[in-house]
């Protein structure tokens, strides 16, 4: 136990969890306040604009911020990031031109017609993500992690005291919608303020240095951009499908219990995911093995999942406690959901190995392979008779079984990349 607290593994995630946690508390705390502030109407806007940030923010920059972390070397990984931003940039013109262009026509593809004028805020709002990335990955590969705890919570104090004092002088869904926009940027300016020291003289980027790193890492846009997007449309199959097949009531039941469910993971999802992936990159760099660090922090989080099992089993009265006595299904939902969703932690290690060894398009299938079960789960549920909740389970079932799958793929990439680099003897490999 002295061994693991004093680790800088360990130290490196604490410093980011405990600035995560902070951070939802502060959300937390401020919530009942700006619940107050804006209407339900503001706040359902404000979600729309999210799910369009969240769909299209990982494809704005083709992923490339990600590489910044596997790059060679300082200079390398500098330049990737001043390629992301020039990326990205083009591209939220792109968008910015498209909706100049045929904004009625993109709303209704979108499903955002309510939107209306708020739209105009994407081009920017995607833009400052974009640049969000860059300075998380950079300071993730300097392993300056308390510096990112810090700036998680400052960051959170500011946008919701912004909320708060817009909200004040004007309750509208503009207000939420601009604060989102611009909130990536103040992490930005936060986080560049305390890397400042890190910064190393280089060169001017020239065309061929240019093409040379895009091409390098080609894997990202290739494979990881589909990923993610796919992943992201894989979170809403169940929310569409239940409102389909079943009824909005359902969906809503989903909803609420999927956000629930998700504190843990958001949780140690962001305050592991970018110290290991600093970490493999580190280990591959030094040409030292990876699989002993996948199996272990693998082993590790596994604990998490009967722990949130077993919660999940008392939350039919926590939830009508909590949320109302209508909300009592929900924690039914809870309890099959729990499988999947703490199941799920598990997998965080295999998911940011995979640039590493370059198993990217390994990723890509298996998260095709993935969306395509879930919907076959849960159609094939509603075609055999099943109700809500045998469709709850079917899904919960078969994305626990998915998501050991997945480990498992990325554990035998880890393995056969160790071998071929002589990092691990052949006979080792079990």
């Amino acid at each position: 136990m002295r061994r693991l607290l004093t680790s800088p593994l360990f130290r490196s995630v604490f410093a980011v969890a405990s600035g995560t946690a902070a951070a939802q508390a502060v959300a937390f705390a401020f919530s009942p306040l700006i619940t107050r502030i804006y209407g339900p109407e503001a706040f359902g806007l404000q979600a729309v604009f999210l799910s369009l940030i969240s769909i299209l923010g990982p494809a704005i920059s083709l992923r490339y911020p990600m590489a910044i972390i596997v790059a060679d070397d300082e200079t390398d990984a500098q330049y990737l990031g001043r390629l992301s931003l020039m990326i990205a940039f083009v591209l939220s013109c792109l968008v910015g031109l498209a909706l100049w262009i045929a904004r009625g026509a993109i709303l209704a593809l979108l499903g955002a017609e309510a939107l209306g004028s708020l739209i105009w805020f994407l081009p920017l709002a995607l833009f400052f993500t974009a640049c969000q990335d860059v300075s998380e990955y950079r300071t993730a590969r300097l392993n300056n992690f308390r510096v990112f705890g810090v700036v998680t919570v400052v960051q959170a104090c500011l946008t919701n005291l912004a909320r708060v004092l817009g909200g004040l002088a004007a309750p509208v869904a503009g207000i939420l919608v601009a604060v989102t926009s611009i909130a990536p940027s103040v992490q930005v300016a936060l986080l560049s303020f305390g890397i400042r020291s890190r910064r190393i003289a280089k060169p001017p980027l020239g065309l061929h240095r240019a093409r040379g790193l895009l091409r390098k890492h080609r894997d990202f846009p290739i494979y990881r951009v589909p990923t993610d997007v796919l992943n992201a449309a894989s979170q809403s199959v169940p929310v569409i499908l239940l409102t389909t097949l079943f009824s909005p009531v359902a969906a809503g039941l989903y909803s609420l219990t999927r956000s629930v469910l998700g504190l843990p993971l958001h949780l140690i999802g962001m305050s592991t995911g970018n110290v290991l992936y600093a970490r493999f990159a580190e280990l591959d760099r030094d040409g030292k093995a990876l699989t002993p660090l996948l199996l272990k922090t693998t082993a590790h989080l596994l604990i998490v999942f009967p722990i949130i099992a077993l919660i999940a089993w008392f939350a039919p009265p926590a939830f009508a406690l909590m949320f109302g006595e209508e909300w009592r299904e929900a924690g039914y939902y809870a309890q099959w959901m729990s499988l999947w969703v703490g199941f799920s932690i598990s997998n965080i290690p295999s998911i940011r190995l995979a640039p590493v060894i370059k198993a990217q398009n390994l990723l890509l299938i298996m998260n095709i392979a993935i969306l395509v079960i879930r919907v076959l789960a849960m159609v094939g549920t509603y075609w055999s008779g099943g109700g809500e909740m045998a469709a709850i389970a079917a899904f919960s079932l078969v994305s626990l079984f998915a998501n050991a799958g997945l480990i498992l793929a990325i554990i035998i990439v880890a393995q056969h990349h160790d071998t071929a680099a002589g990092r691990l003897k052949p006979a080792s490999v079990k």
